[in-house]
């Protein structure tokens, strides 16, 4: 099975073409933060930001979880393609740091993963 992590914002609309989407908005907002406000989840403090929260790491925990509760449940009955999305306001910040995370989690149990970030390089 092929999976897919995208990460989309909101703001300009949501994604969906997904088979999960997981809402990340409730997550601390690393936009508010000067230092943070333009780096995305693909740098490093912005990931570091996001995940300090223990309810972030929490909800990032149980995502994967599931998501490896379901993953053989779908291969068996041949689904061929999985996507999973993450949505914050702008797709700049939570959603990518999410979809990075979850990527490299499945990709470390084997699985083939891409990830895909839809709307990070929209200026806001």
């Amino acid at each position: 099975m092929k999976i897919e992590c995208r990460s989309f914002g909101f703001k300009n609309g949501a994604d969906a073409q997904a088979d999960f989407v997981f809402d990340v908005r409730c997550l601390p907002n690393p936009f508010y933060i000067e230092d943070l406000k333009h780096k995305t989840g693909l740098d490093e403090p912005v990931r570091d930001y996001v995940l300090d929260s223990a309810q972030s790491r929490n909800y990032l925990q149980k995502i994967i979880e599931m998501l490896l509760l379901v993953i053989p449940i779908k291969e068996q009955y041949g689904v061929e393609k999985m996507t999973v999305s993450f949505g914050c306001t702008g797709g700049h910040h939570r959603s990518v740091t999410f979809a990075v995370m979850v990527c490299e989690a499945l990709t470390q149990k084997g699985y083939d993963v891409v990830c895909v970030h839809r709307d990070i390089n929209i200026k806001d």
